[in-house]
């Protein structure tokens, strides 16, 4: 029904962003890796899928067309719904996830928050050989565990500081340890 929404983005939230489309919001809900991303006051176009349920209707939206063509194929599959399927497409990059579903790398989509092995088997199964078309090489496949909160969190800080979402996530991943606050991953992620 939506192919897409053109606006300014007003509020972002917790996997939530309000578009403004010509005076009315409208509440998406987003991936992380989109969150992260987005500014208030930044004027998109998003490729945009309406799910409709007996009770609720809500609308997901994603960083461009190739996040929603792989979200439409993991909703194909029974057992993962829209937000389950939000959840992995904002989990890792699209294209290393793209990645390990082709090259069948069921530990890497296990590592994705809300993702069980029965789940990233399933995956495998299902999509490997339907995603060929994305144009996408299954290897070499960089080697790339979903981010936990405290990482996320401290992505979110470089991006505020003015990283682009890549470098930030870049320099979290090598300053990252579990003993440390998410100020101390920061302050390491900045002075390398």
């Amino acid at each position: 029904m939506y192919a897409y929404l053109s606006g300014t983005v007003s509020e972002i939230g917790d996997g939530i962003a309000v578009i403004d489309v010509g005076g009315v919001g409208y509440e998406l809900n987003i991936p992380a890796t989109l969150a992260l991303s987005l500014n208030i006051g930044d004027k998109v176009k998003l490729p945009t899928y309406l799910s409709v349920r007996e009770d609720e209707m809500s609308l997901f939206a994603f960083g461009d067309k190739k996040e929603k063509t792989v979200f439409l194929r993991l909703i194909s599959i029974s057992g993962i719904g829209p937000k389950l399927a939000l959840s992995i497409i904002g989990g890792m990059s699209i294209d290393n996830l793209v990645s390990a579903i082709i090259s069948k790398n069921t530990s890497a989509i296990n590592g994705i928050k809300g993702v069980g092995k029965k789940t990233a088997e399933r995956i495998v199964m299902e999509l490997g050989e339907k995603l060929d078309d994305l144009g996408i090489n299954a290897s070499p496949l960089r080697t790339e565990k979903a981010l936990d909160d405290k990482a996320s969190e401290a992505v979110a800080v470089l991006v505020a500081l003015g990283y682009k979402q890549d470098d930030a996530t870049n320099a979290v991943r090598s300053a990252y340890s579990d003993s440390l606050t998410v100020n101390q991953i920061v302050h390491k992620a900045i002075s390398g």
